[in-house]
């Protein structure tokens, strides 16, 4: 019953936007209906960690997630979509109570999928710059996954990268055909936004259900320098686009050891999300994978624990939806990969199935599956991926540092056992060379144990020591 009353009052807050008085009683009282329902979570007690710090920071981003919403103005199509299908569906329940009964756990939330390989660019350090231009996936084999994907977890939500998804094509169809063709499902892109034309835009508001998150690196310099000059202009003109045809966007921003420092600046928030409206941003660390390894761009554990610090500052007290891969391990309770309960698995150009984008090895291909009308949850069900998530079960029950929840960046060694043990395909060269350099070894340890070292204190005071008191009676 409450989780009816919560989908009526947000989307009455978003129906009746345009008029203050009646928008902000109503945000009152969705703010009042989250906080109740947050403290039943225990709906996936496999990765619930009852932290009282844990439930404030879930409160908080879901509080963002509403007002930067209502910034963005989005379509009342788009709502219904986020609202009743991606979020909080019946259906979804019902699948989710199948699974449960089937393999004793909850199934995973999404899709990401890297669809095309093509790009009209190629910026320093991008995974994507390894691979043969020409690699797609077939389309209906793109379709099949998301057909699975809802039918047998009642997942409405896919996330698209690439490559460049609006350049991919595959039997005269693209991106915005995908979106037509599963309508029931909210589509979140990772774009250059470069092609992100008058009428792309308009194409793009039509379809109703997608929604681009446009890749900067910061302000015009770190953003030109990593993708080349006459980028900005381009992406402040798909901004200006997207903003005109209705069309809510957010940001896709990789953090650097050269570019970290500005990110989330007065400057840097005062362009983007007041000049620009942008409503939300996806926070992602450069990670060393792809043919363009680069340790070297890796941020510092220091930058990363700062970077943490304002990420918080501006979810709270601008009420931003900004959400950070790593470092907002308690709002996704821990690590998301390996298709966890309402995480996640990945899919690149060739078919490969990933634990995770930045996870680059793969044991099995849905392109095989496909041919011979095999069943999504077989992919599933693959031991490498099984193994993951019962270190990351094993990483909750044990109270687990969420501060760096990520097996393959924070836990490195770990992730070498699983590979070594399982020995899944490394999916590019790159993947091939970093289990054989020993320095790319080196550096990866000495990164988790200096990030341990800074945020385990961290994590011990200001999220478990309260719950340990309490336990202890």
């Amino acid at each position: 019953m409450g989780r009816k009353i919560l989908i009526q009052l947000i989307k009455l807050v978003y129906h009746l936007s345009s008029v203050p008085f009646l928008r902000n009683q109503l945000i009152a009282l969705a703010e009042t209906r989250i906080r109740d329902e947050l403290k039943k979570i225990p709906e996936l007690p496999m990765f619930y960690n009852p932290s009282p710090r844990i439930a404030e920071d879930k409160f908080y981003v879901l509080r963002a997630m509403i007002h930067s919403g209502l910034r963005g103005k989005p379509s009342w199509k788009f709502v219904n979509t986020i609202v009743e299908n991606a979020i909080l569906s019946d259906y979804r329940i019902q699948k989710e109570r199948e699974f449960r009964a089937r393999y004793g756990v909850d199934p995973p939330g999404f899709l990401t999928i890297s669809p095309g390989m093509r790009c009209n660019l190629r910026c320093v350090g991008c995974y994507a710059n390894s691979a043969d231009q020409s690699a797609k996936l077939d389309y209906d084999v793109f379709s099949w996954a998301i057909d699975g994907m809802k039918k047998e977890w009642g997942a409405r939500f896919v996330t698209i990268s690439g490559g460049e998804p609006l350049i991919y094509r595959s039997k005269g169809k693209t991106i915005l055909d995908i979106c037509r063709d599963h309508s029931d499902v909210l589509f979140l892109m990772y774009t250059n936004g470069t092609l992100i034309t008058e009428e792309m835009a308009e194409r793009i508001a039509d379809v109703g259900n997608l929604t681009p998150a446009i890749s900067v690196e910061g302000l015009r310099e770190a953003t030109e320098a990593r993708r080349g000059k006459g980028t900005f202009d381009k992406i402040v003109s798909a901004m200006e686009n997207l903003r005109k045809a209705g069309v809510i966007f957010g940001l896709s921003v990789t953090a650097t050891k050269q570019n970290v420092e500005g990110i989330f600046t007065e400057e840097f928030n005062e362009f983007y999300f007041e000049k620009m409206n942008a409503a939300y941003a996806w926070i992602f660390h450069y990670m060393p994978i792809g043919r363009d390894i680069e340790l070297d761009l890796m941020i510092t554990p220091k930058q990363r624990y700062e970077l943490w610090k304002r990420s918080w500052k501006i979810i709270r007290d601008e009420k931003r939806f900004v959400v950070d891969f790593w470092n907002h391990g308690t709002v996704s309770d821990g690590c998301i990969s390996a298709g966890r309960a309402g995480g996640y698995l990945y899919i690149d150009w060739h078919g490969n199935v990933s634990p995770c984008v930045f996870f680059p090895y793969s044991p099995v291909n849905i392109n095989d599956i496909y041919r011979r009308g095999g069943h999504i949850n077989e992919i599933w069900d693959t031991p490498f991926f099984k193994a993951i998530r019962e270190w990351q079960h094993d990483y909750v029950k044990r109270y687990g540092n969420w501060l760096r929840p990520c097996i393959i960046r924070d836990h490195h060694r770990t992730a070498r056992k699983l590979i070594d043990e399982f020995k899944p395909k490394p999916i590019d060269e790159g993947a091939q060379e970093a289990l054989t350099n020993v320095n790319y070894y080196r550096k990866m340890v000495e990164f988790d144990d200096e990030l341990a070292r800074i945020t385990d204190p961290v994590w011990e005071e200001e999220y478990i020591k309260e719950l340990k008191e309490k336990q202890a009676g």
